[in-house]
């Protein structure tokens, strides 16, 4: 259902044909990007699939220490739900079927948070990197996590910048 609202109402573009539309100026029809963040497992159970099917370009935004490891995210542990995280074979199969598959640090640091200039560099660098190596291509973009603007500085957009992903994304 809600997909479909979002089809009714919105042209459902890639973030790269997006930052197109904006670059040129031009931009018809409201316009929206689906994006995923972390990496869940459940995501795979049923809206992910249904986009595929409906070919619906989207992004997922993963957190690669937790992805690379098979563990669950601390937050989620500490309230007692341990929620199941993709795979790496999963998220070689999105990158196989199309999916954009983003950065989103490695801890999934808060970037907003007293880090030292060598952990932003890990986090964001090195989430680029342990993805570019498992899917032996190109990581694009980076999705700051919590995504507000308590959760970043300067100094880490910066180096999400440096890094040479084509687009960073932030709630602000």
């Amino acid at each position: 259902a809600q997909i479909n609202w979002l089809r009714s109402r919105f042209d459902l573009v890639s973030l790269a044909e997006a930052q197109a539309r904006v670059e040129s100026g031009h931009n018809r029809f409201p316009t929206a990007c689906i994006t995923f963040d972390d990496g869940y497992a459940e995501n795979l159970e049923f809206a992910i699939p249904l986009l595929l099917k409906h070919k619906i370009p989207f992004t997922c935004f993963v957190a690669t220490d937790f992805v690379a490891n098979n563990r669950s995210f601390p937050h989620d542990v500490a309230a007692g739900r341990p929620l199941a995280v993709n795979t790496l074979d999963d998220i070689r199969k999105l990158a196989g079927a199309g999916v954009e598959i983003g950065a989103h640090t490695r801890t999934h640091a808060n970037l907003g948070g007293p880090l030292s200039p060598e952990q932003l560099v890990s986090e964001i660098v090195g989430s680029k990197r342990d993805l570019e190596a498992a899917l032996d291509k190109p990581v694009r973009y980076f999705a700051f996590p919590y995504g507000q603007h308590e959760n970043l500085t300067a100094k880490a957009f910066e180096v999400a910048y440096a890094t040479g992903f084509a687009g960073v994304c932030s709630a602000y």
